[in-house]
């Protein structure tokens, strides 16, 4: 009689599973199930899904656009890292994979054609099994028991999962499944940061140089494009101001491979009257958009570098975070219309100055990039969306002073940099011919050392969810995520939320009740650097074979004003150098950890120039004494030269000197020491 029963409950309960799986299917309602739902593939959301589905776990990965990557293949492929000794697990492991692609180097972070990366990331999510679903947006969250149980995307897709994890820039599933966050910047007197809210008026390379008044007729007060009309705040008061946007355009001088400006449907060459009046007050002045050459097969990685160019700072991104998607994809399109019209402005309008515009024909954008999207990268630099506030939230206190954490998953270093928040203007006096003058706001970048990074700051506050991580718009004030946001970073978080997401997972604890030092101890057996004390230079570097480059925070340091470039010499060894300018004098020291006593070979690296000098002095300064020598950086840039042999004991050792004399040009790019067996 049982045995009947059971089989007569079987087949009801198979009856009605089936019943359901016709029912969703005609109605067009598609469920799916797996241990760890991420939603967005970004480069953070890759790491991310490889490091669950390397713990055993089964992985979705659900993208609201049609590419993997988000910046990293969206061009940003200039990668932007502070010391690369505090990176490593699937980061490195990516770059690794790179320098293989290329045949060059491991050390090679100038980073792929956006077409590599992405063939790398999609490849990579292939051989862990990582099933990926494009074009879907979170519309929904359902939750229970203070978790979440279902998310419902675009075309009634139902998606359940154990655990799950937002990677996208916006922060949409976090938002969503109603987890407090915060848009804007605070001010000074929210968190006691001395850099918040509302900054001065600064005159860096990112401010405009030159008087351009900001209303089409100064009775009307009718205020230009490209201008924010929001009134400002105080100086350090806090505001809605969010980082502007661009798109950063992957360009090409090379005709063969080289597609010219496209003019937009949208152009209107009234939107460039700030453009047309600039070049009126500076005729001399260059292009407004700065070809970086740094990336292989003589492509460029475009970056706003100057006061007027491709980033917008009307507002655009103010209102971007919490807008809805058919708002966001009216930004979306400004933002490449006005990308686009400006190149073909600078490379056409008669207003603009010959030399600006023959020297924007000689760029274009390139064949082989995008080629599903006319050759326009499908990711907006969404610089910061929103950011959760969780269990523990980052302030700039936690970048220069309180830098050790217990519960620390990976490090960061990149500098506090702000991009510029709005274009405004202010009222003037001293000149009869204009009553107001236009001006940006915002820009800051200021130098901090490694920290570490909580895991605390990754998950909402306990009585919100318990079973959400989210590695990308983390918890920390406006400041603190102005270091965070560099996208190794965020791998390293995406790797470390992967793992955390399989542990909540298996052991069927909330997120914030996961074993941290387990956790930790894993993160540490995938060569996560979690700590300087764990590996003095990260992954990179062996007990036999230590290279120190001028960007290792923790191994260098310099006296005087050692200036970095990034866009010459294609024999720099990494992606830059630092220059000591004729008139200046001061000394850069290289100060690395050796892991044994005895005697190494010393090598240094440096690009060649005419203009560098052919007898520059070095001291090393090893176990028996210093020893003064001279090396001529007109010849022989671009590799390996042998200085000589010298011995040195174990440990922190301050090695060599490069000296910076008022009446040369010096360079301080890479030295080696090599262990002789």
């Amino acid at each position: 009689m049982m045995k009947k029963l059971k089989s007569l409950m079987l087949k009801t309960s198979n009856t009605i599973f089936l019943y359901i799986f016709f029912w969703n299917i005609t109605f067009g309602q598609s469920i799916v199930q797996k241990d760890i739902i991420i939603y967005g593939a970004t480069a953070s959301g890759v790491t991310a899904a490889i490091a669950a589905a390397r713990e055993g776990a089964s992985v979705l990965l659900i993208e609201p656009g049609r590419n993997v990557g988000g910046m990293v293949t969206g061009g940003l492929s200039h990668t932007d890292y502070g010391d690369r000794t505090v990176i490593g697990g699937l980061t490195t492991e990516f770059y690794r994979r790179i320098a293989q692609h290329y045949n060059t180097h491991v050390f090679n972070w100038r980073g792929p054609e956006p077409h590599v990366g992405e063939k790398i990331l999609k490849d990579w999510l292939d051989e862990y099994g990582v099933e990926v679903m494009y074009e879907k947006r979170v519309i929904a969250v359902e939750k229970g028991n203070n978790r979440i149980s279902k998310i419902i995307l675009s075309d009634n897709h139902h998606v359940s999962g154990s655990v799950f994890i937002d990677a996208s820039y916006e922060g949409d599933l976090m938002a969503k499944a109603g987890i407090s966050y915060v848009v804007g910047r605070e001010g000074i007197k929210d968190y006691n940061e001395s850099w918040a809210g509302r900054q001065p008026i600064t005159f860096t390379s990112h401010q405009i140089d030159a008087r351009i008044n900001p209303f089409w007729d100064e009775k009307e007060k009718k205020i230009l494009p490209l201008i924010h009309q929001k009134p400002m705040v105080g100086i350090g008061e806090g505001d809605e101001g969010v980082q502007s946007y661009c798109f950063r355009l992957i360009a090409t001088d090379r005709p063969e491979n080289m597609v010219p400006w496209p003019k937009p449907d949208n152009y209107d060459p009234k939107n460039y009257e700030l453009v047309r009046r600039y070049y009126k007050e500076k005729p001399s002045a260059g292009p407004l958009i700065g070809f970086w050459p740094t990336l292989p097969n003589g492509k460029s990685d475009i970056n706003s570098s100057v006061g007027i160019s491709t980033n917008l700072l009307d507002g655009s991104s103010w209102l971007y975070p919490d807008a809805d998607y058919e708002k966001r994809d009216s930004i979306w399109q400004w933002h490449k219309d006005y990308t686009l019209g400006l190149a073909w402005f600078l490379s056409q309008d008669p207003s603009v100055p010959t030399h600006v515009r023959d020297a924007m024909k000689k760029f274009g954008l390139c064949k082989d990039e995008y080629v599903e999207n006319n050759h326009f990268p499908h990711q907006l630099y969404v610089r910061v969306g929103r950011r959760m506030k969780g269990e523990y939230f980052l302030t700039q206190h936690d970048l220069m002073q309180d830098t050790v954490k217990y519960d620390a998953i990976g490090m960061g270093s990149y500098n506090i940099d702000v991009r510029e928040m709005q274009r405004s203007y202010m009222e003037i006096s001293r000149f009869p011919d204009m009553k107001s003058e236009t001006y940006n706001e915002g820009y800051l970048s200021i130098p901090v050392a490694q920290y570490e990074l909580p895991y605390r700051a990754l998950v909402p506050k306990f009585e919100e969810c318990e079973n959400l991580i989210v590695p990308v718009c983390i918890s920390g004030s406006a400041i603190a995520i102005a270091s965070i946001r560099m996208e190794p970073q965020y791998m390293i978080m995406g790797e470390s939320a992967g793992v955390a997401a399989a542990m909540a997972f298996k052991s069927k604890r909330p997120v914030q009740q996961i074993d941290v030092y387990a956790l930790r101890e894993k993160l540490k057996g995938y060569k996560q650097i979690l700590s300087l004390k764990d590996n003095p230079y990260g992954n990179w570097n062996s007990e036999d074979e230590i290279v120190i480059d001028n960007n290792m925070k923790g191994y260098t340091f310099f006296t005087g004003d050692w200036q970095e470039q990034e866009t010459v010499h294609a024999g720099r060894f990494e992606m830059n150098f630092r220059y000591n300018p004729k008139g200046k004098s001061g000394e850069f020291i290289y100060q690395p950890y050796f892991f044994k006593s005895g005697q190494y070979k010393v090598f240094t690296w440096y690009p060649s120039s005419k203009e560098y000098e052919a007898n520059v002095r070095l001291t090393v300064h090893h176990s028996k004494g210093d020893e003064n020598l001279t090396v001529n950086q007109k010849t022989n840039g671009g590799k390996w030269v042998k200085i000589g042999t010298y011995s040195f004991e174990k440990g922190f050792q301050q090695a060599l000197t490069i000296h910076g004399e008022e009446s040369k040009y010096v360079i301080a790019d890479a030295v080696k020491f090599e262990f002789v067996k």
